[in-house]
């Protein structure tokens, strides 16, 4: 048995398999409070859109965003929302979380939708988009901070190893600069205190 299956085994074993079955909202507060992530607070949004997205029936990986426009600045998912639908002719908005500058975490597409965040790689993903031009400007304290608890969460309710298959950049599976030079150059350090925090942290070996 290799290391990533074996911390794979942690995990379920942590949170029990057989509720990973019935995904929710309460499973996503459970999986939080497994993990002692009780600064974890999502602001929920019913956003219309122009036509109901499909559900996704797995989650194997969650790939980080930034929003990206010219120039570094905050933006709402409700802003998002309308880009994506009215500008980009998407059913709404494409990721499933959006991190403020603040630090607020934002409901984009529901959990269980299957998201426009990834070209081909949509089906069995999470996307998550941290407001700002990472390419021009750095994230925020906040929007990392904010951005560990999510991961721990959403590590914990799929049963993933927060390592550099299961928690990736944009750019590793399209051709873009998402989510900027200076947020993917973070994410070794941010995936290492992940996994801390799960109490999975292990030698190599």
């Amino acid at each position: 048995m290799n290391r990533r299956t074996f911390l794979k085994k942690m995990i379920g074993a942590a949170i029990g398999l057989s509720a990973l079955s019935l995904f929710s909202y309460g499973s996503m507060a459970s999986a939080s409070s497994k993990w002692n992530n009780d600064e974890l607070f999502i602001r929920e949004n019913d956003f219309e859109f122009a036509e109901e997205p499909q559900k996704r029936e797995d989650t194997n990986r969650i790939i980080i965003h930034h929003t990206g426009l010219p120039k570094d600045r905050d933006m709402t998912a409700a802003e998002i929302h309308k880009l994506h639908r009215d500008r980009n002719g998407w059913a709404g908005i494409g990721y499933h979380y959006v991190i403020r500058k603040n630090g607020i975490i934002e409901r984009g597409r529901g959990w269980n939708m299957v998201g426009a965040h990834a070209q081909h790689h949509n089906n069995d993903s999470v996307g998550i988009s941290l407001a700002g031009n990472f390419s021009v400007g750095v994230p925020t304290n906040a929007q990392i901070k904010s951005l560990e608890n999510l991961l721990v969460a959403l590590c914990g309710l799929y049963n993933l190893v927060p390592d550099e298959l299961s928690v990736i950049g944009h750019r590793d599976v399209n051709s873009t600069a998402c989510p900027g030079d200076s947020l993917y150059a973070m994410l070794p350090q941010i995936r290492t205190r992940v996994l801390k925090r799960m109490g999975l942290d292990l030698p190599e070996d």
